[in-house]
């Protein structure tokens, strides 16, 4: 028996024993779902009827429910196929949603850097498997899937995995056993971990979330959500490994920064004490000269960690004065020539702006040139050019730092403005990572924007523009 609900519910349901009783149907354009019982063998028809009725969502119900049909269903946009009989709360439910829904189906997006990541899939049945297989096939994710929880014992002490997908109920080894098992093993005890199960008791739910898990799916599960709790899941990871790993690092990161300036403030100190009385005024000269270098970069350094915590506190403020490009550029200059020098490169710089002068805080904009250059003479080879262009358009005077590439690879160019995110490792050097995340930050703060400009492999060119 109906309750009232249900009996007002009805109201807007068109049920069908067959797609053909379509047909025959009058009082259709004020249903809001049609359910249709179906052998899944002709399905033509649907194409026909969601174009004709397009504020009408589709469901099939039959019997013997397999993927095959399932995957049939979805290329005629069929969102729910239930067992038959069905159970008339997916119905109430349908319609207790069906305000909050939009109009363009929900999509879950899939960032390019969880390619490559790696989900062990383990479930008796072989039909959970092939359809959790296909929702994941075009996300990039690397999948290994076993039926026999044994198996998949055996490789998780041999194979990292960055997510487990455990099935509870499998035979001599339950999904809890083999979560166990993962746990206490030296590759995957941090792994991630879901429990996909059709026991829906809260008991088992707690036995798995006490083990670590994500998630605990209850059978049969919604494809699109599934999909997007594992993607989620990965990125959550992702995220997470990448801040764990550049937090640890930090610290030995800023402490080689400034370890090798320091040293040299030391040795110069060393020496001028030493010789104090018998050197040349010209060598006190350059050796204080090299001092004074050295604690500028320790300066900027310092104030790219401070302003980092300010940006993240938003306490961070400028103040702009109309000043002169071209001292903006020969100052910034200035600071870095020793680094310069170091590695015999040289500045080429082309002027091509006819505007003299632009609102900036003066101070800001010079760290923000330090950087990038700094950034340029760190990863050119030795003996190379670094070019800094200057342009300008309507409303804007465009700033373009560009140096060899020197066989860098970079995939995420947007990525490199993150805080944290550096070439370094890559090309075996250390660095704190904060010089290019500082710099748009202080770019976007005067208005402007910046960008890195890769369409020349053969270079690496810093784009950024700032308004008259």
């Amino acid at each position: 028996m109906l309750n009232l609900q249900e009996k007002s519910i009805c109201k807007n349901v068109l049920f069908l024993e067959k797609i053909e009783d379509f047909l025959k149907e009058k009082d259709i354009s004020s249903k809001k779902l049609c359910i249709i019982k179906t052998d899944f063998t002709n399905l033509s028809m649907l194409k026909k009827i969601s174009k004709a009725y397009p504020g009408m969502e589709i469901w099939l119900t039959g019997k013997n429910i397999t993927r095959e049909k399932i995957f049939l269903a979805n290329k005629y946009n069929i969102k729910n196929v239930l067992p038959y009989p069905y159970d008339m709360k997916s119905v109430t439910e349908f319609f207790k949603v069906k305000e909050k829904k939009t109009s363009e189906p929900v999509k879950t997006e899939i960032p390019s850097w969880i390619k490559g990541m790696k989900v062990m899939i383990v479930d008796d049945n072989e039909m959970n498997v092939a359809l959790l297989e296909e929702t994941l096939s075009d996300t990039g994710i690397e999948l290994r899937s076993f039926t026999n929880p044994f198996d998949a014992a055996d490789l998780v002490s041999k194979e990292k995995f960055d997510l487990f997908l455990l099935d509870v109920m499998m035979p001599d080894m339950s999904g809890f056993e083999l979560g166990e098992i993962i746990r206490k093993s030296e590759l995957n005890s941090q792994s991630l971990m879901m429990f996909i199960s059709a026991l829906s008791d809260s008991e088992n739910k707690i036995a798995g979330y006490n083990l670590g898990s994500m998630a605990y799916i209850e059978k049969p599960f919604d494809v699109a959500v599934v999909r997007c709790q594992i993607v989620n899941a990965l990125k959550t990871k992702q995220l997470n490994d990448a801040m764990n790993d550049t937090k640890e690092s930090f610290l030995a990161m800023v402490t080689h920064d400034l370890k090798s300036p320091v040293n040299s403030e030391i040795a110069a100190l060393e020496l001028l004490l030493k010789n104090f009385g018998n050197s040349k005024d010209d060598v006190k000269e350059e050796i204080i000269t090299d001092i004074l270098a050295a604690t500028k970069y320790m300066k900027n350094l310092l104030e790219n960690v401070l302003n980092k915590y300010r940006y993240d506190n938003q306490k961070y403020q400028i103040t702009k004065e109309m000043r002169s490009i071209k001292s903006l550029i020969e100052d910034s200059i200035e600071e870095t020539k020793y680094a310069i020098l170091e590695k015999n490169q040289r500045i080429q710089l082309t002027n091509r702006a006819k505007t003299k002068e632009i609102p900036i805080d003066y101070l800001e904009m010079k760290r923000v040139i330090h950087n990038l250059l700094t950034n340029a003479i760190e990863y050119a080879p030795k003996h190379s050019a670094i070019e800094i262009d200057l342009s300008e358009n309507k409303k804007s005077i465009v700033f373009a730092i560009k140096n060899l590439n020197n066989g860098l690879i970079i995939k995420n160019p947007d990525d490199i403005f993150e805080k944290f995110v550096s070439q370094a490792k890559k090309s075996k050097r250390i660095s704190s990572g904060l010089g290019l995340y500082i710099s748009k930050k202080v770019i976007e703060a005067h208005d402007g924007s910046i960008s890195l400009d890769l369409k020349d492999p053969k270079f690496v060119r810093f784009v950024f523009s700032l308004p008259k």
